[in-house]
């Protein structure tokens, strides 16, 4: 007894489509290797300078990746900052964006081009954010605890419209020289500003005529790049006194998270 010949039910006995350019079957599927694309959550509160936590779909194991503190089942997935978003407090928990999975392949960059990082966003060696020119090093980005990082946010960096409250570390040195202050979290339950991780970063005063406070004075800034800082953050209000230090660095009677007065200030 003769049997016919199974046709598996995915061809449909249908050839593929013809390539009009090679005068052969085209091929269903792309070649060659060429970057992903996924979405992630904000998972974990941002106090990372280069990158931040964040649970998503992995397209590469086809599989979502849930985050949890503490749950080794819930690892979650570390993920690049954009080079203009490197500083900490630049995201929230919830916020949603579009990743990718950069690559560099055997035709990476020349050997006298310091930028070789494979499949990884890269960091800089020595600046915060973006290298300060063409020849700093751009080294390959790992979390604080050794793991390398290979996906990297889509995102459009700092905004030069974007404000956040800082707290003077020290007193204020007068205008345009560059001073430490403490980065603040907004609290959205108290609905104001508060200084418990003592984050430092750098600021600068501009204005003109004004009064220069002692530290623990708060006020607006707004992040600008430096090829000094990589980021620096200038001044656009400020307390004209200050009612206490903001962080346990600034003085042993300070509170872990003192909520800043906001009643005197100068533009």
């Amino acid at each position: 007894m003769f049997r016919q010949q199974k046709n598996f039910t995915a061809a449909f006995r249908l050839p593929s489509p013809f390539n009009p350019s090679d005068g052969e079957h085209a091929t269903l599927t792309p070649t060659g290797i060429y970057p992903y694309c996924a979405m992630m959550q904000i998972a974990e509160e941002d106090t990372e300078v280069d990158y931040v936590i964040c649970r998503g779909f992995d397209i590469r194991m086809r599989v979502f990746i849930d985050y949890e503190s503490g749950n080794a089942d819930k690892p979650g997935i570390p993920v690049a900052k954009p080079y203009g978003s490197r500083r900490t407090g630049a995201y929230e928990i919830g916020q949603i964006f579009p990743a990718v999975l950069p690559l560099q392949t055997e035709n990476a960059s020349p050997s006298d081009v310091p930028w070789r990082v494979g499949q990884n966003p890269g960091v800089a060696a020595t600046s915060e954010g973006h290298p300060a020119d063409l020849d700093e090093t751009v080294d390959e980005l790992k979390t604080t605890g050794d793991i390398y990082i290979d996906w990297m946010l889509l995102d459009t960096g700092t905004s030069s419209t974007e404000f956040v409250e800082l707290c003077l570390a020290e007193n204020h040195p007068g205008q345009g020289i560059a001073f430490d202050a403490y980065l603040g979290t907004w609290d959205p339950s108290s609905q104001d500003w508060t200084y418990g991780d003592g984050t430092s970063v750098k600021a600068i005063d501009h204005r003109y005529g004004v009064p220069y406070p002692d530290a623990g004075a708060t006020g607006i800034f707004t992040p600008r790049q430096s090829d000094d800082h990589g980021t620096i953050y200038e001044c656009v209000s400020l307390d004209c006194d200050s009612a206490g230090p903001c962080s346990p660095d600034s003085s042993v009677s300070a509170t872990v998270s003192r909520t800043p007065s906001h009643t005197a200030s100068s533009t």
